[in-house]
């Protein structure tokens, strides 16, 4: 049987022996082969193809597929699997988690990089390799997605990217699609290759080097590789728009700037890190040291300090008073913006054919990352984590020794705050397959796979919070019994004159060290992850229909995780400062699947019915944590004329919970009083239901409560085990291929809705008072016994924040993908493009709340909902010449919740003498323009290489134009005024990579 040349257009090369395209859907390899003519006979042999266990020589699923190859890679210059994953269209739309998050606190650890198909997010789309679950790798209790960066790019032949869900197929996590990730398996010979990849700029500079040896042989084949990664870190001072973190704020009338000039540097006021000064509780006054040879302003232009020395800084109604506050540091200047990394890998396969009909395999990997955050932090007496049981104050008090004010005050310096990682993966399969000879061959696989993530995570500097207490005591410079209690067993006698911290020194950051080694310290957790499971599948032909054979494949899977995150002793004690911790996280689960497809041929070689398939899948899963699941999935393909295919699928899925949603330990954060209390300054809250009022004020809560001097509430998030079921989820695609004869193009259309029931998520803190205050059956509604209150002061003390079965999530779209060939100048021209429309992403959370349309937002990880790629590939003889165009479409957050447009008053630009007001309406107003919007980006690459007898060599450019993100105003997710999300932050780079096989 010979497959028709449309079949071949895009191909996907598995194994060097078979290429085709996936039912009418364009892949993404760079050329197209050449059909065999019409009189040589084809070799074919069966397959599988992602979305599918049914071996076919002849794919017709009606599941859309997207391909990505590692030759299309090359000649972009990815440097790492996770770009390339996270740059597809079906990714880049929405927020990815990459190493641009120093300082946030991510599924999997800093440093882990993921990949969210439509939105959903990592934990809700599944990644294989070869075809097999694979397990997670990370740091801290919260490990659960698989980290892409323990997958060598130097190892991947091609990616196959289900479209659409397939718990029916692959079990648990399937919902918003798969990767596949398909390595190389059998060659012959050996490679080299070197990459680099220089920025033009200073900073995030990256090398690869990799090597390959493999040998096939009459039966069987081995190979081993190894690679070298190293990504070094670019700094927040290394790029002009992440340097300066100022407020970006526009006069709505003129468009002129109005951020408020730095008196030192003339040039707009950087906001990047407020360290070096001190608060006076009484009055919330900012005071700052003075500066020799700094002017400042009179009493009457806002600097009414009453402590000498000092300066009074940013206070409302006085302009004068803002353009010397001390909001710049060297440690926020270093700070990283790309986390610098090394990984190393390597791997192994084999396969050896113990009898004609059964063949024994294997893969090995064993991977290391060890990837580091640069950061800066601010010490600050905020005892937010046992005043609330202890009664300590909140502010260094008057009485201390070191206190030279007399009054009870704050103080806030900077110090360095980092982070490594260091994360050990080991991956092994072993398992048979082969065939037996019943009705033409059926083919039968089982294997075994374990794989083990073994990591440490070092922190530091932190602060002891009990020694931080004994130097803030009333009446004493240092005490052995602080409030809260002795936990590290410190001795006042090492520091008995305590820390001066209202010296100009401290306020710097300068401590000397016997301070340091007092009050700072370093330690490290660990994070154990074992994934284990054993899998068997059958697969072939039951009978035959007049339309051809029913395909059929029935299998079985068990599978074992286990987690065990030992945070260090002060870490889990809960006796460090100012930072959020979390106690171990420890537990597993076991789950058993069976499940069955049969792909039956319906119709063929009729009147506007070419062929007809459909093809159907069912799985039943049973898990130790929440109890049994089934699913399924319909899928139909009709190819009405051989240029023409409509193709459709609905089916299920569900997402077991994740260890860390069942069993993480108690971590513990903060939040503001005003952020999450519903009976906050009611008298100036014009959101506020009368149910709300009336609750409130059965508490005794006066309207006028607004926490001043009130410490951060306390908000603890507990794993759910025993209270969460399954994510359940309904997916739909419909779609159509065209594939005219007069040309080689294929053009396919799809489009796909997928609804998750009961996502498990953290309900929040807000949302939790809400909840209980906006209820008539308060105070014995649900969620009011999740948090306690002060009953006399009215301060939120303590939130518990379990995960919960707490929302609902739509989303709609349409993918467009496009793929043209043509012989060219003696040479072969291709052109691919695929887009992805995001049309709706709205979510839900339960208890009557009004629905989050995030459709098009630039925050909460979200994204633009539009992106798009172009590339055009031409090559003559040895030569290869590539461009391509990543696109991101516009944001905007300006409609979100909380947000009524883009224009509002702001009170650090009112002028009090010149009578200016946040009133949007006055004629001399504080009214500003915030930039809450994204606009159309896209990065172009160029290539070329030249092919030589064994060796190859290309340069290219990233970022050809240098474009950089998108700005945005204070208040924004960003670093500096640039957006943070899928944004290029390194700039316009030159990359070289040199290969040489033998």
């Amino acid at each position: 049987m010979s497959l028709n040349k449309n079949l071949l257009l895009g191909t996907s090369v598995i194994s060097g022996v078979l290429s085709l395209m996936v039912a009418g859907a364009p892949a993404f390899a760079q050329t197209a082969p050449t059909a065999a003519p019409a009189s040589e006979p084809q070799e074919v042999e069966a397959i599988t193809v992602t979305g599918s266990r049914i071996r076919r020589t002849e794919f017709t699923a009606a599941a859309p597929i997207q391909i990505l190859t590692a030759e299309r890679a090359e000649l972009e210059g990815s440097a790492t699997l996770s770009a390339i994953l996270q740059n597809s269209t079906l990714a880049a739309g929405t927020g990815q988690i990459n190493n641009q998050y120093t300082g946030y606190n991510v599924t999997g650890g800093p440093g882990v990089s993921t990949i969210s198909l439509r939105g959903l997010g990592a934990n809700r789309t599944l990644v294989l390799l070869n075809g097999r679950r694979a397990g997670p790798a990370g740091v801290r209790g919260q490990v659960g997605p698989f980290d892409l960066g323990v997958v060598p790019e130097s190892i991947v032949d091609h990616v196959e990217i289900l479209k659409d869900g397939a718990s029916s197929i692959y079990g648990s996590d399937a919902v918003a699609g798969v990767v596949n990730i398909i390595t190389r398996k059998k060659f012959d010979g050996g490679e080299l290759k070197i990459y680099g990849s220089d920025p033009m700029e200073h900073g995030g500079k990256s090398y690869r080097f990799t090597g390959a040896y493999g040998k096939t042989f009459e039966k069987g084949y081995f190979n081993v590789s190894g690679e070298y990664f190293r990504q070094e870190i670019l700094r927040r001072s290394d790029r002009a728009d992440t340097s300066c973190q100022s407020d970006y704020l526009f006069d709505p009338k003129t468009g002129a700037r109005k951020d408020y000039l730095d008196s030192v540097t003339g040039q707009y006021k950087c906001l990047n890190l407020t360290n070096g000064y001190m608060q006076l509780v009484s009055g919330s006054v900012n005071l700052v040291p003075i500066v020799p040879g700094q002017t400042y302003p009179t009493a009457a232009q806002g600097n009414n300090s009453t402590v000498p020395g000092f300066a009074r800084f940013s206070r409302i109604g006085y302009p004068l008073t803002y353009p010397y506050a001390p909001t710049t540091s060297p440690l926020w200047d270093r700070s990283s913006v790309l986390s610098p990394e090394i990984r190393s890998t390597i791997t192994f396969n084999g396969g050896y054919q113990i009898t004609p009909k059964i063949e024994a395999y294997t893969e090995l990997m064993v991977s290391e990352r060890k990837s580091a955050q640069i950061g800066a932090a601010q010490v600050f007496q905020s005892f937010a984590q046992r005043n609330t049981v202890n009664g300590a104050p909140n502010y260094l008090p008057a009485s201390n020794p070191n206190n030279t004010t007399g009054q009870n005050v704050v103080t806030v310096s900077a110090y360095e705050s980092n982070g490594h990682q260091d994360v050990k993966y080991y991956r092994a399969v072993a398992g048979l397959r082969g065939s037996i000879d019943w009705k033409g061959g059926w083919d039968w696989d089982i294997f075994g796979q374990y794989s083990k993530s073994d990591a440490s995570y070092d922190f530091g500097p932190r602060i002891y919070l009990d020694r931080f207490l004994a130097l803030n005591s009333p009446n004493v410079a240092c005490t052995n019994t602080p409030l809260g209690g002795n936990f590290s067993n410190f001795d006042c006698a090492k520091l008995p004159n305590g820390i001066p911290w209202t010296s100009t020194r401290i306020l710097q950051g300068q401590y000397t060290q016997a301070e340091r080694d007092f009050l700072f310290f370093n330690e490290t957790g660990t994070t154990k992850y074992d994934h284990a499971y054993i899998e068997g599948s059958l697969s072939g032909d039951l009978f035959s229909l007049p339309a051809g054979p029913i395909g059929a494949a029935v299998g079985f899977q068990v599978r074992h995780e286990k987690i065990n995150d030992q945070p260090g002793y002060q870490a889990a004690n809960r006796n460090m400062a100012l930072y959020s911790s979390a106690g171990p996280t420890k537990g597993s689960d076991n789950s058993r699947d069976v499940f069955g497809e049969l792909d039956i041929p319906l119709v063929r070689d009729v009147r506007f019915i070419d062929r007809l398939n459909l093809n159907v899948s069912g799985r039943y899963s049973d898990y130790d944590s929440y109890g049994s699941d089934n699913t399924y999935k319909v899928g139909l393909n009709w190819k009405i004329i051989p240029s023409i295919t409509l193709r459709a699928t609905q089916g299920t899925s569900f997402r077991a919970p994740s260890l860390y949603e069942l069993y993480l330990g108690n971590q513990v954060g903060y939040s503001g009083q005003s952020a999450i209390d519903p009976c906050y300054d009611l008298a100036n809250s014009s959101t506020a239901s009368q149910q709300i009022r009336t609750n409130c004020a059965s508490q005794g809560i006066p309207t006028s409560y607004n926490a001043l001097g009130g410490s951060s509430a306390t908000v603890f998030s507990t794993g759910g085990q025993g209270n969460l079921k399954a994510e359940t989820a309904k997916a739909r695609t419909f779609g159509f291929v065209w594939s005219p004869a007069f040309a080689d193009l294929n053009v396919a259309v799809d489009y796909f809705t997928i609804n998750v029931d009961n996502e498990v998520r953290q309900f929040g803190a807000a949302n939790i008072l809400k909840q209980c205050y906006n209820s008539a059956d308060f105070p014995k509604n649900p969620f009011c016994s999740l948090f306690t209150r002060d009953p006399t002061k009215f301060y939120i003390l303590t939130v518990q924040n379990s995960y919960v079965n707490v929302a609902n999530q739509v989303n709609h779209g349409i993918d467009l993908t496009t793929q043209y060939s043509k012989e060219l100048f003696n040479g072969r021209l291709n052109v691919n493009s695929q887009f992805t429309w995001m049309t709706k992403n709205v979510t839900t959370l339960m208890g009557g709340a009004a629905p989050l349309n995030y459709l098009g937002t630039t925050y909460n990880y979200d994204g633009p909902g539009f992106s798009g790629n172009i590339s055009a590939t031409f090559k003559k003889d040895d030569w290869t010449f590539f461009w391509g165009v990543q696109m991101f479409g516009k944001g905007s957050d300006a409609d979100q919740p909380g947000n009524m447009g883009d224009v509002f008053g702001v009170s650090k630009y009112t002028d009090v003498a010149a009578g200016i007001t946040t009133d949007c309406t006055a004629a001399v107003n504080a009214c500003a323009y915030y930039n809450l919007h994204a606009e159309f980006t896209a990065y172009h690459t160029f290539s070329v290489k030249k092919d030589f007898d064994g060796l190859s060599a290309q340069v290219g450019i990233n970022n050809a134009f240098d474009e950089r993100p998108p700005a945005a105003s204070s208040g924004q997710f960003r670093v500096g005024t640039a957006q943070l999300g899928n944004y290029d932050m390194i700039g316009r780079r030159l990359f070289v990579a040199i290969s040489k096989k033998w």
